[in-house]
């Protein structure tokens, strides 16, 4: 091997050594922990946008309002204290009004009363809603491997949702210290956080001027300006319907840039407003936050302040003046670590007080609302962007360090060193831009140095294995620990494909898992999942997964593609016959097999809290299946479809069952019974279908009909469920009070 190759491979092997770091979790995880920290602390604190205040309820503004709460605590405060400060903010002309306060439970109603009526009256408030999570175990009872976590709103009073601008949640990642925050989170259906919200009605002036762009730029029928732009419904939805264009149609991001720069209409402050929105609805739904330095860096300014006695030219004037056309956010912030210990909503960031004060939930929110409102977030390379820095940095070093001699190695890795830490930190206090940190300094420019050393003394066959000898004298030892450990190939960029999803499960499994030896019990299972793995494959799809008595079956193609939809109906329709005669030719107990077929799109990701991945497909398709799949316990059926499934695949026979919303959905699914090929279906089932596809019809017109055509489908098909569902519904509420979509409180 010559030297120039030595070089080469060693700055290849350097590349290599510091990409399988930085691809694993841990590595990521170090940039994020050691990284972020040492970039903010080089870069120090930075003036907050004037635009944003912090009204902070504390134990100083308890004592001054002479509040009765017991010590030490010092909250929570009367409500009517509450309506005080919203109308003095109103009147003194605050653009929006945030509240981080809890309103879930009835106070006094006088109190209740006073702080509706200020709400309404401001016509600007916003609070912060409260989040309750769930846990949803999606196997059987004894194996604990698959669970469904939801996040679900707790709901304000009535009153108080009645009368607020809007409501939203802030969730923040469950991580020991905070560094980053959703505009847009996708366990809640790709919902509108604070920030993005508050944004939204701060930037209210130039909704026309976008809504007229987008409408010049591209023609869609669906947008339209809200009616009544100020009301919390209107306002939410039309967040989601400009997300889903951005998102489905990126093109409109350019689009929208170029004619807003040719834009002549527009003052200077109206056309940065709008390129906010274009970034954040064409943005990425989580952001890295950009603290502007220690708790209170946000301008805060004590409760207390703003409910003083009104002195002329006196100090409640002044601070009054202060929040005229700005975004006031009102919640509690500790002034000190014995406070903060009292409460939950503070947290651990990289500007952590070091006398070990937390940073508020409240001044968190205001912090991500500036960062959208200047368009200064963190911005880290992109995944490949990091890939390209490291590679190039690895051969630069690889190639390089050779060339000087074993002494002048310290002070020219050492050079390195600053040299790039110095860049890097310029380029995040400039441009807020987050290069890698960790894995250079101590990955690569270790790496390089053990490449350096081992080519100059072991230039031979067994380099490598000599390079990996050497490395604990210049890496620390757990980083060589995770290379040979924890090396995932997995890893891949994102990738966007179309996919039919098939879900099954046993009719009563924990019952019989509790009552079979476990020998036998598993004997079973291995024959059943053996024909349901057959009739799968026979029809091209891929086992995803087995757990417990489920099974998930994929079909995918990187577009909308008929065929999928169609081999997973058959798929469907096959299991249901083989598992059939499996059951008459099996020995008790017989295995009852429900089934569930859902499509639409899937999204291969990296997933997880902010320094705990894995990697796995990303999207609703495998839940809402799952969820399909368990109606047919309600509805007493064994194969249900969703409507984009079955729609214009006319090979098969299928029963509509209606339109179900199920419990944290959103949107409705139109479901269907597959009953089987028509060719082959019998007079009975294109009767049944026929029946009952008139009765649903009448039932979602509200028309009283409705009961007695199902009292005639039950005349002829006794034992028909989805018939005995429907009629259920019916009889607990009048004919007028039927709604097409039926609504499942609960899970099913």
């Amino acid at each position: 091997m010559t030297k120039n190759a030595g070089q080469i491979l060693s700055g290849i092997i350097t590349g290599l050594l510091g990409i399988i770091i930085y691809l694993t979790p841990q590595g990521w995880s170090l940039e994020e922990r050691y990284g972020l920290y040492w970039l903010f602390q080089l870069r120090g604190a930075i003036p907050a946008p004037d635009e944003v205040i912090v009204i902070a309820i504390d134990s100083e503004s308890t004592e001054k309002l002479n509040l009765s709460v017991t010590p030490p605590d010092f909250w929570p405060w009367p409500r009517d204290v509450h309506a005080q400060l919203i109308d003095r903010l109103s009147h003194a002309g605050a653009q929006v009004i945030v509240l981080d306060l809890i309103f879930r439970k009835p106070g006094l109603p006088e109190h209740d009363t006073l702080l509706a009526t200020a709400i309404n009256d401001a016509g600007n408030v916003i609070i912060v809603e409260r989040l309750h999570t769930e846990r949803l175990d999606l196997t059987d009872d004894s194996v604990m491997q698959w669970q469904l976590v939801q996040e679900k709103s707790i709901p304000l009073l009535p009153e108080i949702s009645d009368a607020v601008l809007a409501q939203a949640p802030f969730p923040l990642p469950d991580t020991p210290r905070i560094d980053a925050y959703w505009t847009f989170k996708p366990g809640m259906g790709d919902a509108p956080t604070i920030p993005t919200v508050v944004l939204k009605a701060f930037t209210r002036e130039v909704h026309q001027d976008l809504i007229a762009m987008l409408n010049k730029t591209h023609r869609f029928d669906t947008l339209q300006s809200p009616q009544h732009p100020d009301r919390l419904n209107n306002l939410e939805s039309h967040i989601f319907t400009l997300r889903q264009l951005f998102v489905h149609h990126p093109e409109i991001r350019q689009s929208l840039l170029t004619e807003l720069s040719r834009n002549t209409s527009l003052d200077a402050r109206q056309k940065q407003m709008i390129e906010v929105l274009i970034n954040l609805y064409s943005g990425q739904e989580a952001n890295y936050l950009n603290f502007y330095g220690p708790p209170r860096s946000v301008s805060t300014i004590p409760y207390y302040q703003f409910l003083q006695p009104t002195v002329e030219n006196g100090p409640f004037i002044n601070v009054l003046e202060q929040v005229k056309d700005k975004v006031v956010f009102v919640g509690i912030s500790p002034t000190k670590q014995s406070e903060d210990e009292l409460i939950r909503d503070a947290y651990h960031t990289v500007f952590t007080d070091p006398d070990g004060l937390k940073i508020s939930g409240v001044e968190i929110a205001a912090t991500a609302f500036a960062n959208l409102l200047e368009g200064r977030p963190v911005k880290p390379l992109s995944f490949g962007e990091s890939l390209v820095l490291i590679t190039m940095l690895s051969l630069l070093l690889g190639y390089t360090l050779p060339l000087f001699t074993n002494k002048m190695l310290l002070t020219v890795s050492i050079t390195s060193a600053c040299v790039y830490t110095v860049s890097a930190w310029l380029l995040f206090k400039q441009l807020n831009l987050w290069l890698p940190l960790v894995i250079p300094l101590f990955v690569v420019l270790p790496g390089a140095v053990s490449g350096a050393v081992l080519l100059k003394y072991h230039l031979a066959k067994r380099e490598r294995d000599q390079l990996m000898e050497l490395f604990g004298q210049f890496t620390p030892q757990r980083v060589v620990g995770d290379l040979t450990r924890q090396i995932d190939a997995s890893l891949h960029k994102d990738q966007l494909v179309f996919g039919v999803c098939l879900f099954t499960d046993v009719e009563g499994y924990t019952t019989l898992a509790e009552q079979m030896d476990v020998h036998r019990l598993k004997q079973l299972m291995d024959d059943y999942f053996q024909i349901l793995t057959r009739s799968v494959v026979q029809h091209n799809g891929v086992v995803s997964e087995k757990i417990g008595d489920a099974m998930l079956a994929v079909w995918e193609a990187t577009a909308i593609n008929k065929t999928l939809r169609e081999k997973a109906c058959e798929a469907g329709l096959a299991i249901l016959d083989s598992i059939h005669q499996f059951n008459q030719d099996t020995a008790p107990p017989i295995l009852p097999t429900r089934i569930g077929i859902h499509c639409g799109e899937l999204l291969i990701s990296k997933l997880g809290a902010m320094d705990n991945y894995i990697y796995r497909v990303v999207g609703d398709l495998v839940n809402t299946t799952s969820r399909i799949d368990s109606i047919n316990k309600r509805l007493g059926t064994h194969l249900l479809v969703s409507g984009d499934v079955i729609e214009d695949l006319d090979r098969f026979l299928a029963r509509p069952l209606g339109n179900f919303q199920f419990a944290g959905k959103s949107l409705p699914v139109n479901l269907y019974e597959l009953i089987g090929y028509r060719k082959t279906a019998d007079d009975q089932q294109r009767q049944l279908c026929a029946l009952f596809t008139n009765a649903l019809s009448a039932y979602q017109q509200q028309q009283q009909t409705a009961v007695q055509r199902w009292h005639d489908i039950l005349e002829i098909f006794p034992e028909d469920k989805p018939t005995k569902f429907y009629l259920n519904l019916c009889s607990k509420s009048q004919p007028d009070q039927w709604q097409p979509v039926v609504r499942l409180t609960e899970k099913s």
